[in-house]
């Protein structure tokens, strides 16, 4: 009997200490981290995944809302084309932002997708190659819940558990689990990470998140493909979340991550920048 009981002993142990461990959330906490602040992104008949990073008062009883998401998913919202500037007696070019479209998704019992509350943005700012955007949503009224975004870039490792969250094919936000398989991948000399999180289609401009925190670590961009186009979904490249905080700062967007800074007072920096390069003719 001394003998059954030890081994019994011995294998509760080993369940304990040699079992894989899972280290992401469940139930509600999930939900409200990984999966509510995704949002549906559409423009021009293109349609793909965003993130909810801020929602805050902007000096009045009104609130700014920010969505991350991807150039690619809205670069069809946005033209260039020529015109002829009868004073300057020159063609020049001009930039013109169609509306995006943004569906933010209700929920019942948890867990149901009921309907979306489709609200309309526009493109603040964009970078065709680091392949970003940031979208402002016209309503200003607050987002319930935002994407957790860490003050500093946070340190990954390959084997990190991550949590793919997006839009796939137009559905509702689709979480699946893998872990972080690569750091660092150039492409185009950008860095790249990758996850065996399934990302396909409409993933896009969705977000990864670091599995035992909920903490947003980047955004879902590239897929890998063989043969005549044949998508690997459980190789997909993302966009690592400190190229996302560099982007922001260069563009006086910081105030988003970091809490010591006011929207207010970044974006007057902003427009006496762009005001002086305008002078400059640059």
């Amino acid at each position: 009997m001394k003998r059954v009981f030890t081994i019994i002993v011995l294998w509760v142990v080993m369940l304990l200490f040699c079992a894989p461990s899972f280290a992401a959330l469940t139930g509600e906490q999930a939900h409200e981290k990984y999966i509510y602040p995704i949002v549906r992104v559409s423009a021009n008949g293109e349609v793909g995944s965003g993130s909810i990073i801020y929602s805050k008062l902007n000096g009045t009883d009104k609130y700014s809302t920010y969505i991350l998401t991807n150039y690619h998913v809205i670069g069809d919202a946005i033209s260039i084309s020529e015109e002829w500037d009868s004073d300057l007696q020159k063609n020049i070019k001009k930039e013109k932002r169609a509306i995006v479209y943004v569906e933010i998704f209700k929920y019942r019992d948890v867990s149901t997708p009921i309907g979306t509350l489709r609200v309309e943005a526009d493109v603040v700012i964009y970078n065709r190659t680091e392949d970003m955007a940031l979208l402002k949503l016209r309503t200003e009224d607050k987002a319930q819940y935002t994407a957790n975004l860490s003050p500093e870039p946070i340190k990954l490792l390959v084997m990190d558990e991550s949590i793919a969250v997006g839009c796939s094919l137009g559905f509702p936000p689709l979480p699946s689990v893998g872990v972080i398989t690569r750091l660092n991948f150039q492409i185009d000399s950008l860095p790249y990470h990758m996850s065996c999180s399934q990302i396909i289609y409409g993933n896009s401009g969705g977000a990864i998140f670091l599995a035992k925190t909920g903490e947003l670590i980047g955004i879902p961009s590239r897929g890998v493909v063989i043969g005549w186009g044949t998508p690997i979904p459980h190789m997909g490249l993302f966009i690592p979340i400190i190229r996302v905080y560099n982007w922001l700062a260069e563009q006086h967007y910081d105030f988003i991550y970091d809490l010591s800074k006011d929207e207010v007072k970044c974006l007057e920096v902003r427009e006496k920048e762009l005001e002086a390069k305008k002078n400059k003719g640059e």
